[in-house]
């Protein structure tokens, strides 16, 4: 089913929409002045449904809330590479924490989607609309970094298995966590409802974490592994293992 039919028609010409998703945003940046003042829990989600930047109020297994969890689960996963790398001085942690943020903007780009109704004051429409594009500049800067580390770094030529040390193999991890970020975004970018250059962000993402996981085992000195088609063991050479393990769990039985 398009999201584009579960998804209620959005009023833009009365402001109501526009001023929620500034509350929205300001509520989520400016925590440092009014934390104390808010409250962690409201109850409002406790029956499995909760609400768009623009007010509307649907099932948590809706596909919005997918891509928005499974971005917000990229960051943390991020927050713990740059942890790790902070303590191994890597040059690219500030980037790291750039990339959390335009993450961030991603979010409410996905908790605010688009209408197909339009407004009764264009200029109004024009600024709205302004406000839910994605700056293609991000995704540059992406493959310039790109570029740079892997200017660096030896040719690939072979498969490699994710490792690479403990900063190397974090990585690894959040760029397939990025990899599934991108297929729970495919859906709301089919159906209009996102910036599709919110999808090439993503993707270009993955390759500079897949990039800058060989650079950090190449900063850290940790060699790649390298795949290797294993050889299919003979039937007989699996008996004996099997015979020697149960042999050994009789001995400490």
């Amino acid at each position: 089913m398009s999201l584009r039919i579960f998804l209620p028609v959005m009023r833009m010409g009365g402001g109501v929409w526009a001023e929620s998703v500034a509350k929205t945003a300001a509520t989520q940046v400016n925590t440092s002045s009014s934390c104390r003042g808010m409250k962690i829990y409201t109850r409002t989600g406790d029956k499995g449904v909760t609400s768009l930047f623009s007010g509307e109020r649907l099932p948590k297994d809706t596909q919005f809330f997918n891509a928005l969890g499974t971005t917000d689960e990229l960051s943390s996963h991020l927050g713990l590479v740059k942890a790790y790398a902070e303590e191994k001085k890597h040059e690219y942690v500030d980037q790291l924490e750039r990339i959390q943020c335009i993450l961030q903007d991603i979010s409410s780009l996905l908790a605010t989607p688009r209408s197909d109704e339009l407004s009764d004051d264009p200029e109004r429409e024009a600024r709205v609309s302004m406000r839910l594009k994605f700056n293609p500049r991000h995704i540059t800067e992406l493959e310039e970094w790109i570029d740079r580390y892997d200017s660096r770094l030896p040719a690939l030529t072979n498969f490699i298995l994710p490792g690479g040390g403990h900063v190397s193999a974090a990585l690894h991890v959040a760029r397939t966590v990025c990899r599934r970020a991108e297929r729970s975004i495919v859906p709301l970018i089919s159906d209009e409802l996102v910036d599709g250059q919110v999808l090439c962000y993503i993707n270009r993402l993955s390759d500079y974490l897949f990039t800058v996981a060989r650079y950090a085992a190449f900063l850290d000195g940790k060699k790649e592994t390298i795949y290797i088609q294993p050889k299919a063991r003979s039937a007989k050479k699996v008996r004996e293992k099997v015979s020697e393990n149960q042999k050994v769990l009789k001995r400490d039985a």
